[in-house]
């Protein structure tokens, strides 16, 4: 079930972190460039913040809050909140990266062409921005997955995640089976790291 869970969660933060920056992104440097700086400074704050803020922080905020705004709490969707506010940065600058190397010529190339805004963001934006919004999703997913400084803070009973687990083992002293699953852990993040390289040669990642 933590398995099942911490993989579920690192899935959807990666994926709401790259859809999140990318229209930050794009509003930072094609919607509004002159005051998008604003939005791109918002976007990279919580970097400044340690995780176990940012749990308490998620925590405290939702205690707060009257029902059923509140129904959030004990769910792993408010972890899920707390991966995507932690990451974003990480996001960002992925994204950011990716699409300071699309000049906007190829655009209005593409526009004067005769293709719509949808055609040119398929065919001509999106296949040169895919290796910086594939590496920053996999990059989120491997750092969500061993994240446990917020996890712990907002973590509840059904929603353990393998870093929880790991925790609450090593706290009862059972060292036997920490290292087994410690090194499964390490076998798991190796295999997908390595899968994470061969997509990588395929969508030009190497290339960023």
């Amino acid at each position: 079930d933590a398995v099942r869970t911490s993989v579920l969660l690192a899935a959807l933060a990666a994926t709401l972190v790259a859809l999140l920056t990318f229209i930050a992104a794009w509003i930072t440097q094609r919607g509004a460039p002159r005051h998008g700086w604003m939005l791109d400074a918002l976007a990279f704050t919580p970097i400044a913040i340690p995780s176990v803020i940012i749990g308490a922080s998620v925590l405290f905020a939702y205690l707060m809050l009257p029902p059923p705004l509140n129904g959030l709490y004990n769910t792993i969707w408010i972890l899920l909140i707390a991966y995507v506010t932690m990451y974003l940065p990480y996001g960002m600058r992925f994204c950011s990266g990716g699409l300071t190397q699309i000049h906007k010529e190829l655009e209005e190339s593409a526009a004067m062409s005769g293709a719509s805004w949808g055609t040119t963001f398929r065919r001509v934006v999106l296949p040169l921005l895919k290796p910086g919004l594939l590496a920053g999703w996999i990059y989120v997913v491997i750092v969500s997955i061993r994240e446990l400084s917020s996890s712990i803070l907002l973590y509840s009973p059904g929603s353990e995640v393998i870093s929880i687990i790991i925790w609450e083992l090593w706290q009862n002293g059972q060292y036997v089976e920490l290292s087994a699953l410690g090194v499964m852990f390490i076998v798991a993040l190796f295999i997908l790291v390595m899968l994470a390289q061969l997509a990588g040669r395929r969508f030009g990642m190497k290339e960023i």
